[in-house]
């Protein structure tokens, strides 16, 4: 039952925080550690790889979660996965648990391991689904925008080099159109090219090099997020234009009335289906006359259907409406005077990015709903005005 109340019920809070003295069920920040909480977000969300985190950490002589409880925090803590008798460092897993930790943007995340087997002490991981999550029960160490940004940088292949601190501009974005597969970076000279994984690293024949330029791909992705951009930008005047006329409702009448229209239409159809079924019940048309004449108003009323459901659909966005605060809107709208490319602009503002035969490229950008939705809204009502 606490569990789902949101209250904290484990012998120990996760890194950052400490339990309330006051209440042994809730968490307060510890500032100290809450720092460096921060400090690694920060860090991966610059580039620095997870690796790089852990050598600075460790070098810099920052504790341990583990060693920190124990010795900042006087608790009798030991992680059971780590052998007490060897040093207590920094590793790359833990930094990736404190970047998945959903506890640092308010949230009590609880249940997520149970005991296998009690004999032998052994843990196992509990499928997300069947967590105990409860939002906004606590002081927040990082913004919730942030904690998803760094979450989609998780889902990408950002493998580096044992040598390399930082991430690359693309690194985790490219990927081969034709087999799938992530791009490899690679230097000849001081020309930067990408290539196909599956065509460098496992067979020639199985695909081709797809390969491109650094600086042809940072210019072209440039330029197509200056296009949204401008998108955006000419969007939010034409949004604010329809939102300002006076035609809503009468548009919403005319939708209404048309939609009514082609449900009396419908009734219709239905009742003549109805007639011709009793008119073959009695005898008065042949079977195959009845088979054709059903089909035909079948193929009616189907495509009433779909007449009907674009109208409504028409009514739901006029109804609905679009304002300039629509997520793809302010997204790329911050960035009017763009003129150079990093990591944190494609992190907020592309999905990924399809590397075709012959060095063509495909940007998925993110928002692609709300930009459909913002298209449809300025048809229909551009539309509308039209007639």
């Amino acid at each position: 039952m606490k569990r789902r109340n949101g209250e904290h019920i484990g012998s120990f809070a996760a890194y950052g925080y400490i339990k309330d003295p006051n209440d042994k069920n809730a968490l307060v920040v510890d500032e100290e550690a809450a720092a460096v909480v921060r400090d690694i977000f920060n860090k991966f969300l610059d580039g620095m790889s997870k690796n790089a985190i852990v050598h600075y950490l460790n070098d810099h002589g920052i504790l341990s979660p583990a060693a920190y409880k124990r010795e900042r925090l006087g608790l009798k803590y030991q992680n059971p996965s780590v052998d007490p008798a060897k040093p207590s460092l920094w590793c790359a897993q833990s930094i990736t648990t404190i970047l998945k930790n959903r506890m640092y943007c308010g949230d009590m995340v609880q249940g997520r391991y149970r005991m296998k087997s009690y004999k032998v002490h052994v843990q196992e991981v509990v499928p997300e689904d069947e967590w105990y999550i409860v939002e906004n029960t606590h002081e927040a160490i990082i913004d919730r925008e942030t904690f998803e940004k760094v979450q989609r940088l998780l889902l990408r292949d950002t493998r580096t080099g044992p040598q390399q601190k930082k991430l690359y501009l693309f690194s985790g974005f490219l990927k081969c159109a034709d087999c799938g597969k992530a791009m490899t970076r690679s230097k000849v000279g001081n020309v930067v090219y990408y290539y196909c994984r599956t065509y460098k690293d496992q067979s020639k024949t199985a695909c081709t090099k797809h390969t491109i330029k650094h600086d042809r791909l940072e210019a072209a992705v440039l330029y197509a997020i200056q296009q949204q951009v401008y998108l955006a930008v000419d969007y939010t005047k034409t949004i604010e234009r329809i939102n300002r006329a006076p035609l809503v409702k009468s548009q919403s009448k005319k939708l209404m009335d048309a939609i009514e229209q082609k449900e009396r239409e419908l009734a219709k159809i239905t009742r003549y289906k109805q007639a011709i079924y009793q008119d073959w019940k009695d005898g008065e048309i042949s079977h195959s006359d009845y088979r054709h004449m059903k089909e035909d108003y079948e193929r009616q009323a189907e495509a009433l259907d779909e007449v009907i459901g674009k109208l409504r659909a028409e009514q739901a966005e006029l109804e609905n409406g679009i304002d300039t605060e629509n997520p793809f809107l302010t997204a790329f709208r911050q960035y009017q005077n763009i003129d150079k490319l990093t990591r944190d602009i494609l992190i907020e503002l592309v999905d990924h990015i399809k590397i075709h035969e012959g060095g063509y490229i495909s940007i998925v950008f993110r928002f692609a709903d709300e930009l459909r939705r913002i298209q449809e809204f300025i048809e229909v009502n551009t539309h509308n005005e039209a007639v």
